[in-house]
This record gives C-alpha cells, structure tokens and sequence, in this order.
C-alpha cells in the first residue's frame, strides 16, 4: 500500500504528459463578474458542445465539462478576447479550437480542469455578458 501510494504521489507531481492534438468545438467565455473572479480568477475558459465532452481524457463525471487554459495571455491573443469594459460582466463567443494538453482536475473542492490552448482554427464575433 505504501508502494501505491508513493507512485501516487510522484506521478501526481510530474507534468503533464505530450498528448496528441484534440479538435473543439464550443464556446469560450472570459467572464468578469465577482463571484466568477472569485472563484475561478481572471481566466479564459472553454466549455466544448456536450458530444465532443468525450474527446477530453478525463473520468467521466455527471456534470458539464470545461476547462481553462494554462497558457491564458496566449489564448486571450489567439481568441482575440476584447479588453474589459465596466459596462459588461466579460465576453463569450463560439469557437473551434486545438488543445495539446489537458489535465483534469481530480481533487476534492474547488477546482478546474486545465489546457493549453495550441491555435485557433476559428472564432465568431464576441458578444458581451450582461451583468447580472
């Protein structure tokens, strides 16, 4: 038992491993509100359509599946994510997207899967969030 828990461990602490290209698509969203800055930062993430939520190598799980990425500055440059405005909660638009590298997270309490956003193969017009 010990043994199994020592490999636990060191596998849990080693990056993430090379993956082969995964196609999405979804919709991004950028969100600025208070409670989503809480909770998940100052993030882009990625919500793909509830078909593709297989493509992703994660357990599966009852709720909805999406992620952030880990390379944030680039996916804002690649998705051309608009500058935050006071007259809106963030942005949203549909997108097809590649990502290398995903890791789900598989903890207890807050947390989100993670991936590193590889090119853009194309991004509708953002539309703002209404502040709710």
């Amino acid at each position: 038992m010990k043994l199994a828990a020592a490999l636990l461990l060191v596998t849990a602490c080693l990056p993430a491993q090379a993956q082969p290209p995964i196609v999405l698509d979804g919709q991004y969203s950028a969100r600025t509100d208070e409670m989503s800055l809480e909770i998940i930062g100052n993030r882009v993430c990625f919500a793909p359509d509830k078909a593709q939520w297989g493509r992703l190598p994660r357990p599966a799980a009852s709720h909805a599946a999406w992620f952030c990425f880990s390379n944030d500055a680039e996916a804002r440059r690649q998705l051309r994510v608009p500058a935050r405005q006071a007259d809106n909660c963030g942005w949203q638009a549909r997108a097809r997207i590649v990502i290398d590298t995903y890791q789900p997270y598989v903890e207890q309490g807050d947390g989100n899967d993670m991936a590193r956003l590889a090119s853009v193969i194309k991004v509708a017009q953002p539309n703002a969030i209404a502040c709710e």
